[in-house]
């Protein structure tokens, strides 16, 4: 046989089939057909798995689905199908006229087909998520794992603040508690001393870039909000006080929620049989319990939580399959930057591990905003990389 078999990238469909020679004026309905999306369904009843399986079958494509679904032998089964744009669509007509909870999954479909992120203002910037944005960390501690001490002065901090802006920072990060594995609790009181006169001295300089403040502590938020900060960032995921999910959830106000099994951090083993499946899952929940209470879908950001909890080998199963979390439909930050299972990987020191958060930067999916402390060097990179991704 003198046949060549050459597999495609979906992003080039649209160019493919004008290559062959296609109906231009049909190229931009067509493609729809010739775009596979692969969707797992989690913990359908067996009958709900049965009707599904059918369903697809009839529009042309599997179902996968537990071997016991079919006696109902199984309490719960997951489902794994693999379909054309077109397919699927035809598939959501079927299943708003289905019994169970079959019309619920149109739903969540129809969600995933037509996911756009918001865009979303803070202070005088725009975050259209067109490209990746660069949050620069700003440690104002004294102990935190590679600069604690280091930018603890107003003067170091201001000046730190000012470069990360110069090298490219979208957002700056402040944090006056150090999360760094062992690290010790501090006090509100305490935090408040640190950050408070740092932002407000951003503020007086009239700085306009927006600030994030690193916090679990609804007092020290309400304090850097009232201050002049524009978003709020829990490592707890907003399970240390719950007075800080209140006063987010009362004002809707910008938050990122990230996912941690410990804070401050701890490296262990994930007993769960898949890590991102499971931090999926409980972002998923959090997200829509926000939503349900009151919160913009589009002033929601989700963390994935990196070396929270995880041991190595997670932590890379997580940047490996990092696009799937584009599912839970809001922006996603990543924050690798010089985290103990790259420099414990690698064997290098912190500085060496900034070229590697860079690099990971540049070609981990799904990602929108970089949280890093070498600014510069992510921005090159991603700008070496934007042609490709």
């Amino acid at each position: 046989m003198n046949e060549i078999l050459v597999k495609k990238s979906n992003s080039n469909v649209n160019k493919e089939l004008n290559n062959i020679g296609f109906d231009n004026s049909y190229i931009s309905f067509a493609e729809k057909k010739y775009i596979g999306n692969t969707y797992k369904i989690l913990n359908l009843k067996p009958y709900e798995a049965n009707i599904l399986k059918q369903l697809c079958l009839s529009l042309g494509f599997d179902c996968a689905i537990n071997r016991n679904s079919v006696t109902c032998k199984c309490e719960l089964t997951d489902a794994l199908i693999f379909a054309s744009e077109s397919q699927i669509k035809n598939l959501i007509k079927k299943l708003l006229i289905q019994p169970f909870r079959l019309k619920n999954l149109a739903e969540r479909l129809k969600e995933q087909l037509n996911i756009k992120l918001q865009p979303l203002i803070l202070r005088n910037s725009t975050f259209d998520w067109s490209n990746p944005y660069i949050m620069g960390i700003l440690n104002v501690t004294p102990d935190s794992f590679s600069d604690g001490g280091k930018y603890n002065s107003e003067e170091k901090a201001l000046a730190h603040c000012s470069q990360m802006i110069k090298d490219g920072a979208d957002i700056i990060d402040i944090g006056g508690e150090s999360t760094r594995p062992g690290a010790k609790e501090i006090s509100a009181e305490e935090e408040i001393m640190r950050v408070i006169p740092i932002i407000r001295a951003i503020r007086n300089l009239e700085i306009n870039i927006p600030i994030s403040i690193d916090t679990r502590n609804y007092l020290t938020a309400k304090a850097a909000i009232d201050e002049g900060a524009d978003i709020i960032n829990d490592v707890s995921g907003l399970d240390f006080d719950i007075k800080l999910k209140e006063y987010v959830i009362s004002n809707n106000l910008p938050f990122i929620i990230m996912h941690s099994d410990k804070v401050p951090a701890v490296s262990r083993d994930y007993t769960s049989s898949d890590i991102v499946e499971d931090v999926f899952i409980s972002l998923y929940k959090k997200i829509n319990n926000l939503i349900e209470l009151g919160m913009k879908r589009n002033n929601i950001i989700a963390d994935v939580g990196i070396g929270f909890g995880k041991a190595t080998e997670s932590n890379f199963e997580i940047l490996k399959r990092h696009d799937e979390f584009t599912s839970l439909n809001v922006p996603i930050l990543l924050g690798i930057s010089r985290k103990t299972f790259i420099r414990n990987k690698f064997n290098v020191s912190f500085e060496d591990a900034d070229e590697i958060t860079a690099l990971y930067s540049s070609i981990v999916k799904g990602v929108n905003i970089h949280r890093v402390h070498n600014v510069a060097l992510t921005k090159k990179f991603l700008n070496y990389t934007q042609e490709l991704f």
